[in-house]
């Protein structure tokens, strides 16, 4: 599924991934950020953006 606003041009291009791995303090001290990630990915999952 793509949107209207990617072109085939952006298509074409490679992307940077930028990953950080967190430490175990700040997986235990941010829950709220990783409700929301989890949050976001079932979004997705389910066509909602």
């Amino acid at each position: 599924m793509t949107s209207d606003k990617v072109t085939p041009d952006h298509l074409r291009r490679r992307a940077i991934v930028y990953v950080r791995q967190s430490t175990v303090v700040q997986v235990l001290h941010n829950l709220e950020s990783q409700r929301r990630q989890y949050n976001f990915a079932e979004c997705q999952a389910v066509g909602l953006r």
